[in-house]
């Protein structure tokens, strides 16, 4: 009896050996990498899911390089804010009408401490991150605004806010300080003009007396005139009231008691005719003016030019021109004035001016430009206090303080916090939107995790199996080594033995 490879399959048995050699090989490279394949066209049928899949974590990692740094640019935006709103409230706080201080100390204070603050307003006005400022609109490479010591005191040959505020209180008093009045008086009238028209000044608004002694025209004209005749003698405690507008446009009045003694301020002494009255009174009138002039007046045109200098949305910086005194308010030029506000000056809504895609469906917008309503009016009260001085021997300077002060309520009162644009609004707009960013993280955290479950369920392989596998493998393919071995040495004389 002969045995031979008839009887044994011996190639097929090689083959299936170097299937399970094969296979071996393959677990051992997944048991190793974790990975069912090593290149996409072992993927097979699967490989079009593992594609979109991988497509979409991609999506979503771009998406958070994106939100990491729209994150940090509306940190650093919010926290600019709430200190923009602590100084505002720390300047609303320093200067209210008749607390001067004792010894009047908050008139000296009060300009160095507006000073420091508009330093550091300033300063914030131009926070950048990784060299792209923030508060320029969609103009992001330079500074949005001048440095400190530039706005207010000007810088190679340009003027800064100090000389525009002086030009513009030289324009406002007028050379005699009546505020661009003309006043005279003739027999037993009394003559009040405004001196030209331009923007200047006092302007006259409506008069009104209680004495039917006096007769008070109207102003009228262009530019305006108005009189007080005097057809008898007033009456002790009779008064005349004068309204006035002032450059910054709101209202004051002076008004004139009638008295028969020694006149005090804001009285005139009943003369003995109607002519030395109506001289009394015009003298008294010019008095009350130019005290009204460096009080009054000297603060609203500080506030006047500080909006002509400081330019708001959409507004051309101006300074006076002609005279002297000046005649009118024109346009300034860069040449040969600081241009306080250099970025984006978008006249729609300063949020749309930046904005980052952060999901398919989710755009945040978070421009921000300094020259927004709530921030100039804070750099516009700084800027006029810094400017200002209250001396010890000036008598009106405690006057004058007050009214500087009112002003500054006014303008940076809590009132004015749900007007467009106002610091508290910015800060509003940019939380909203940093919260929405951190909403869409949150979404797109989980929405990742999920996707890398899938992606390691299609990709990835259990190792316990293939463990198992591997064993059960090797097992059979020992045998099957075996088995071979033993067949190949199969010969008639082996078998005879």
């Amino acid at each position: 009896m002969i045995v031979n490879k008839s009887m044994f399959p011996v190639t097929s048995s090689f083959g299936s050996i170097k299937s399970m050699s094969e296979r071996m090989d393959q677990l051992q490279v997944q048991f190793g990498t974790g990975k069912k394949a090593q290149t996409l066209a072992d993927m097979g049928s699967t490989r079009s899911l593992s594609l979109t899949l991988r497509a979409k974590l991609g999506t979503i990692e771009g998406y958070k390089q994106s939100q990491d740094t729209v994150n940090l640019r509306l940190t650093v935006l919010n926290k600019a804010m709430t200190r923009l709103d602590t100084i505002e409230s720390e300047q609303r706080a320093l200067a209210v009408p008749g607390n001067r201080g004792t010894g009047n100390i908050n008139l000296a204070t009060s300009t160095t401490q507006s000073a420091a603050r508009l330093d550091e307003v300033l300063t914030l006005l131009s926070s950048e991150v990784n060299g792209r400022y923030l508060m320029g609109g969609n103009e992001t490479g330079g500074k949005p605004v001048a440095t400190p010591a530039a706005a207010l005191d000007g810088e190679a040959g340009k003027a800064g806010f100090r000389t525009v505020a002086n030009e513009r209180r030289a324009a406002d008093l007028g050379t005699d300080g009546l505020g661009r009045l003309d006043l005279t008086v003739a027999t037993d009238t009394a003559t009040l003009a405004e001196d030209g028209t331009h923007p200047f000044g006092f302007k006259l608004s409506a008069l009104s007396t209680t004495s039917a002694a006096v007769t008070v025209a109207q102003p009228a004209g262009a530019p305006k005139s108005s009189s007080f005749e005097f057809t008898a003698l007033p009456l002790e405690g009779e008064t005349v009231t004068i309204g006035l507008t002032l450059p910054d446009g709101t209202a004051d009045a002076i008004t004139l008691k009638a008295v028969t003694g020694t006149p005090a301020a804001g009285e005139f002494q009943i003369g003995t005719s109607a002519n030395a009255t109506a001289a009394n009174f015009g003298a008294a009138l010019g008095t009350a003016l130019t005290t009204e002039g460096q009080t009054t007046l000297a603060a609203a045109s500080t506030y006047a030019a500080a909006s002509n200098f400081f330019a708001g949305k959409g507004e051309t910086v101006m300074r006076a021109s002609g005279g002297p005194p000046a005649t009118a308010l024109v346009a300034a030029n860069p040449a040969t004035t600081v241009m306080w506000y250099t970025g984006e000056d978008s006249t729609g809504t300063a949020r749309q001016t930046v904005g980052a895609k952060i999901d398919d469906a989710t755009t945040i917008n978070y421009g921000v430009q300094a020259n927004e309503h709530g921030l100039v009016e804070l750099v516009r009260s700084l800027a006029a206090f810094a400017v200002e001085s209250f001396p010890n021997g000036d008598a009106n300077a405690g006057a004058r303080y007050d009214a500087m002060a009112s002003r500054q309520i006014t303008h940076l009162s809590e009132s004015n916090n749900n007007q467009a644009s106002s610091i508290e609004e910015i800060s509003a707009s940019l939380s909203m939107a940093q919260v929405t960013l951190h909403n869409t993280q949150e979404r797109q955290g989980a929405y990742k995790v999920q996707l890398e479950t899938v992606v390691a369920d299609t990709e990835g392989v259990n190792n316990e199996e293939i463990a198992m596998e591997i064993l059960a493998l090797k097992t059979r393919l020992e045998a099957s080594y075996a088995t071979t071995a033993a067949v190949a040495q199969l010969s008639l004389v082996n078998y005879l033995r």
